[in-house]
């Protein structure tokens, strides 16, 4: 699963206010929020995209434990308004 993760690129748009509010509209709530470097590994520290991957809800499941943002938080809206060209902010659009 990590590697499909890492190379779903090509089934993902920008983030922006507009995809935001459309996921909202569609009944998501959350976003999976996964990170990686140039070379499409999993990088928390420096990494140079960062992918959202949509969800209704939470798992219930304790060892499903991850990183998730709410769709309406203020730090998605300030990626979304990012114009730093060196990090790309990204929604896969495989869930949505």
């Amino acid at each position: 699963m990590r590697k499909s993760i890492s190379e779903s690129n090509g089934q993902t748009i920008p983030l922006t206010l507009k995809a935001l509010e459309l996921l909202e509209q569609k009944g998501f709530q959350y976003v999976q929020v996964k990170a990686f470097n140039a070379d499409r590994r999993f990088d928390y520290v420096d990494p140079s995209m960062f992918i959202m991957f949509p969800l209704r809800e939470l798992p219930a499941d304790p060892l499903k434990k991850d990183i998730y943002e709410p769709i309406n938080s203020e730090l998605l809206k300030a990626w979304a308004n990012e114009k730093d060209e060196m990090t790309q902010f990204r929604i896969s659009i495989k869930r949505a």
